[in-house]
């Protein structure tokens, strides 16, 4: 019996097609013309296309190169999905003239511009993604996220990909289609915060004074990944954390919060979900609650316990699968709603195995020891100072 086509579906197969044309018509088109200027020295671009702002991930970054005098930085931050597409198209065209004449960009997520054109040579692209580890299976590896019928290589013109050890550079590059040269296991630079005590200690406050009916109780964050494509997302095991929530909050010991991927367009659980980014809630909560999303990396750095809720576990094994063994993650593993209760988070907590935690981080966290923004640093002005000899 053939799959049914789903509304979504077509909406994504449009959405690819437009991509296309971008990609490989119009962006290049702009760039050739734009690289007839010459590249600006110390030109540094930093772009996102999932934020208005500048992302967790690169703001050590941004904030360093900000205050070099060896540098001048520029930001180009929108989000394309909530702007619309005519702006999304003129954006693009914008930062194609930046490309051309920068001496390096950064970026931290998908951003199809970058790949939209054969780049200058003297132009240095450094991807510091904004995942951790390698977790589920992802760009290439999946259908989910670039379709076989799509034509382009949106990670193409990287020069560096910063990944948390050496552990994911093979999966990394199998899901990017790149050589496995350009991956640098010198970790995550938005990690570094997790080894700040004034970044643990600004956390708290914040967290407190929004929820000061938090303060005395064991904080459990629910903060779970996506299901679908970026396009038409959804999420899966909703009703059976609303009502464990209702069983937290009824205890005197507990509390609830919860975290929606940014692909949400609106939270689920919206009476819990909280403003604050999750990296500032990690230093607070006592438990995590996820499925599927890289968040265990980072959380797992503060070595507290975990909680894997995976109602939909054998359909995502099969449709997008993982790049390690999900039963040997360091973590209780739920897959039946009715076993995700009061008592299971008790259990998760109790039976917690710092053992466990430790190897995992040796193995897929290696390079996040609060140095990693060092290190990338260092790289970019290795890579200047080649450039000028």
């Amino acid at each position: 019996m053939p799959k049914k086509i789903k509304a979504g579906d077509i909406i994504f197969f449009i959405k690819q097609c437009l991509k296309m044309a971008l990609q490989n018509i119009i962006l290049p088109v702009v760039y050739f013309f734009a690289k007839t200027r010459h590249i600006v020295n110390g030109l540094v671009v930093f772009a996102d296309a999932h934020h208005d702002n500048c992302p967790i991930s690169m703001e050590y970054i941004y904030q360093r190169l900000k205050s070099d005098s060896d540098f001048t930085v520029l930001e180009f931050f929108h989000d394309f999905q909530s702007c619309g597409s005519f702006r999304s198209f003129k954006y693009s065209i914008e930062f194609m003239k930046l490309y051309a004449k920068a001496e390096f960009v950064f970026i931290c997520d998908n951003f199809l511009p970058v790949s939209a054109c054969k780049k200058r040579k003297d132009t240095t692209v450094i991807q510091l993604w904004h995942g951790c580890g390698a977790f589920k299976k992802f760009g290439y590896d999946t259908y989910g996220d670039i379709p076989k019928y799509y034509k382009g290589n949106v990670y193409k013109n990287y020069d560096i990909v910063t990944v948390s050890s050496d552990e994911c550079i093979n999966h990394f590059a199998s899901a990017m289609r790149l050589d496995k040269s350009i991956f640098k296991p010198i970790g995550v630079s938005r990690t570094d915060a997790f080894f700040d005590e004034d970044f643990i200690e600004r956390s708290k406050e914040m967290f407190f004074r929004e929820n000061p009916n938090a303060k005395g109780k064991k904080v459990v964050l629910w903060a779970p990944t996506f299901r679908g494509n970026p396009s038409n997302p959804y999420q899966v095991g909703d009703m059976a954390v609303m009502e464990l929530a209702a069983r937290l909050f009824a205890s005197d010991s507990w509390y609830f919060v919860n975290k929606s991927h940014p692909h949400m367009k609106k939270p689920v659980i919206a009476q819990t979900e909280s403003d604050i980014p999750v990296d500032m809630i990690f230093p607070v909560a006592d438990l995590l609650i996820t499925d599927y999303s890289s968040v265990i990396y980072e959380y797992a750095l503060f070595k507290k316990p975990i909680l894997i809720f995976s109602p939909d576990l054998d359909e995502y094994k099969s449709e997008r699968g993982f790049y390690l063994d999900f039963e040997s993650l360091p973590a209780k593993i739920i897959t039946n709603a009715d076993e995700l209760t009061l008592r299971s988070v008790e259990d998760a907590v109790s039976e917690f195995d710092v053992n466990k935690i430790n190897k995992f981080l040796e193995k897929y966290m290696t390079s996040c020891d609060g140095k990693s923004t060092d290190r990338i640093i260092e790289c970019v002005k290795e890579i200047k100072k080649q450039k000028q000899k």
